[in-house]
């Protein structure tokens, strides 16, 4: 399986960063290039077993899913679980720093045969995910230091 993992120093308190990711998922595709919809399913607070649905867009490819969250310890540790769609664990991980936050973003994932077969092949994904995990990070940055 896959991996992608990047962390970014964001200058934002942790509390900020893990709320823009845990509790308002509506928000994935303000900074998550590849994501185009992203709606809570379960009604708030998050917690374990909540869940969202999205839309991915893998280089074109439209793939229709939902999230679970499998873990969560509030502003340290998120992972979450894809029900549908793309075989994918996403797991954040919040550190206080000397600037505010550490934040960690792993994502282990397959991309199904039909899919591959529709796009470039799987090195070009793998890259093209690695591009939009770092892009991810920089525009949630701007996105939680503007708002802290």
């Amino acid at each position: 399986m896959p991996t992608v993992e990047q962390s970014i120093d964001i200058a934002a308190p942790v509390e900020k960063v893990y709320n823009i990711i845990a509790n308002q998922p509506e928000r994935q595709p303000e900074w998550w290039p590849p994501m185009e919809f992203s709606e809570r399913v379960t009604p708030p607070p998050t917690q374990i077993g909540s869940v969202s649905r999205y839309v991915y867009n893998m280089l074109g490819v439209k793939i229709k899913g939902e999230h679970e969250v499998i873990e969560l310890e509030e502003n340290r540790h998120i992972k979450v679980k894809t029900v549908s769609g793309i075989d994918s664990t996403f797991v954040f991980t919040f550190k206080p720093s000397n600037t505010g936050t550490n934040l960690n973003i792993r994502v282990d994932y397959s991309v199904p045969g039909s899919v591959i077969g529709q796009l470039l092949n799987k090195v070009a994904i793998e890259r093209k995910n690695e591009q939009d995990l770092e892009s991810g990070l920089h525009n949630l940055k701007a996105i939680a230091e503007n708002e802290a």
